[in-house]
């Protein structure tokens, strides 16, 4: 689904500083249900929300904001949330996120397969990197804190995943998920410029900017390879390595399908 497609902003709120802000209701799921609206969103940072974006984003009753961001990524960007609303934001201490791509960057001006190839290693390592995160987003959607927003700085890779796993949780079709995966890029199109000037990324070709910036469905199906190499398929993964069992998967469910 494009942005356009949403039926009166419902999938993509109109925020003015928010970035790749997007409700995941509507998509078809397990027993022919469907993803319930306005129970769960993901978004990249939060830092830049306006005075009316927050007002906005209060409207929403969200109860929960989990942050997916290396502790560095949330000092140098705090978030801008609405007061006053009882919402919990939630975070862990962990240092670098992606350390092998940065290491390349910096090593020099690299190739658009080379780095291709070190994403594709990233999203391998990113379901047992972020487990710790993803097993407290898992426990406390059973558990019925809800509506929540998860996030992470470009709410492509840490957050993708993340959306990719609550989806299937639900039994959300697998081309489904690569639909929302990469509905990423019409919605940073306007960050990429922007990006593209930092430190370390403006002396890029424009394909090595888009092998890093881009939501290459590739990505996202190393990450569920790698799950199913390791645990032999996602619901193993959320048992194993999520801890969360039949009731908390049912529970779950309950919570998030119509």
């Amino acid at each position: 689904m494009r942005p356009s497609d949403s039926v009166a902003g419902v999938r993509v709120p109109p925020l003015e500083g928010g970035r790749n802000f997007r409700d995941l209701g509507g998509y078809p799921a397990h027993g022919g249900r469907h993803v319930r609206w306005g129970r769960l969103y993901r978004s990249g940072s939060m830092a830049e929300l306006t005075a009316a974006d927050c007002e906005t984003l209060a409207g929403l009753g969200i109860r929960l904001v989990c942050d997916l961001r290396t502790t560095g990524e949330r000092e140098a960007m705090p978030s801008r949330w609405p007061g006053d609303t009882g919402t919990v934001c939630w975070s862990r201490d962990y240092g670098t996120s992606f350390g092998d791509l940065r290491t390349l960057l910096q090593a020099g001006v690299p190739r658009a397969d080379q780095v291709r190839e070190r994403m594709h290693a990233a999203y391998r390592r990113l379901p047992f990197e972020q487990a710790p995160a993803y097993r407290e987003l898992f426990a406390r959607l059973a558990a019925g804190e809800l509506p929540v927003v998860f996030h992470c700085t470009a709410g492509k890779d840490r957050t993708g995943i993340a959306a990719a796993l609550i989806l299937d949780a639900l039994g959300v079709p697998r081309e489904r998920i690569v639909e929302d995966y990469v509905l990423t890029d019409a919605l940073l199109a306007g960050h990429h410029a922007t990006i593209g000037r930092q430190r370390l990324l403006g002396a890029l070709s424009p394909d090595v900017l888009q092998a890093i910036l881009g939501s290459d469905p590739e990505y996202l199906h190393a990450a569920f390879a790698a799950i199913e190499r390791e645990h032999g398929d996602t619901g193993h993964y959320l048992r194993e390595a999520l801890g969360i069992d039949t009731d908390a998967l049912t529970a779950i469910r309950a919570h998030l399908l119509d």
